[in-house]
């Protein structure tokens, strides 16, 4: 079989699936198993691939049909221009997640920064990559799992972050920060979504935080008081119908200047507030 038919083939047994990225997908799983960058994949396309080669692929596609993370299959995903390794002890970065690391790009902080609950440390790493020496970058999650997979992404992408780990706020002592993020668990714990697309091969207790989703961003807004610098910012990722709510914790809690911003979609996404 060559790699043109294997192809074709692939793409329309996703499809069949329900795989709307079904193209995306198994040229990026080709390019796994063979070895060849995507223009390659057209230069050699007549190239029959070997019966071994043939059978990862095929078993790859396979296991992309049944909804499993393309991420997943193939070890890794960009984002902010960084490669990532990614687990099953990690939740997936997300395109709209960017929306948060352009926000705290755009505060133009100094000092020490902070990335709560850090998974692959796609955000920490982001921010570091452009502040570069001008922030101290600190990340901090429950999972000594994701902190390995985090650490390994810092090495790999020569990015300096020191990792904590730590349930929220409590191993921080009394560290204070220029600007804290997060991209906290924010499902409702019996929302519908968690049985569709990738989510239910992702770490569950990176998704729901309670009845409403939001149990964990009113402890971070709650306890992030104690950590940041007079006037500096705290951020937060949340769902697209969130953001009244989130922002009414916010003022709650008595952070000034709350604002809501909105992701690619136009759907609301990261609130921002300042320590008064």
């Amino acid at each position: 079989m060559t790699i043109f038919e294997a192809l074709k083939n692939s793409r329309t047994k996703l499809s069949n699936a329900g795989i709307e990225s079904a193209s995306l997908d198994a040229s990026l799983i080709m390019s796994h198993v063979t070895g060849l960058s995507k223009v390659q994949l057209i230069t050699h396309d007549t190239d029959v691939l070997s019966d071994e080669t043939a059978a990862k692929f095929n078993e790859l596609i396979d296991r992309r049909a049944t909804g499993y993370p393309v991420a997943y299959i193939l070890g890794y995903k960009e984002f902010w221009g960084l490669k990532l390794k990614v687990t099953e002890d990690t939740l997936i970065p997300r395109p709209d997640t960017e929306i948060i690391v352009q926000t705290a790009i755009n505060c133009k902080v100094n000092g020490p920064i902070l990335d709560m609950g850090t998974g692959t440390g796609a955000i920490i790493l982001a921010l570091k990559s452009e502040y570069r020496d001008n922030v101290e970058a600190y990340a901090c999650d429950i999972s000594k799992k994701a902190l390995e997979v985090a650490s390994e992404n810092a090495r790999n992408n020569s990015l300096d972050v020191n990792f904590i780990e730590s349930d929220w706020f409590s191993n921080l002592g009394d560290m204070k920060f220029s600007l804290i993020v997060s991209n906290p668990p924010y499902i409702e714990e019996n929302d519908p979504h968690l049985s569709k697309t990738s989510l239910p091969y992702e770490p569950i207790t990176a998704l729901t935080s309670g009845v409403d989703g939001l149990d964990d961003i009113r402890t971070i807004c709650r306890d992030a008081l104690a950590h940041l610098n007079k006037g500096a910012p705290l951020m937060v990722e949340h769902g697209y119908n969130q953001g009244r709510a989130v922002s009414a914790i916010f003022i709650e809690n008595g952070y000034k200047n709350v604002e809501t911003i909105k992701d690619f979609g136009g759907n609301d996404r990261v609130t921002i507030g300042y320590m008064s």
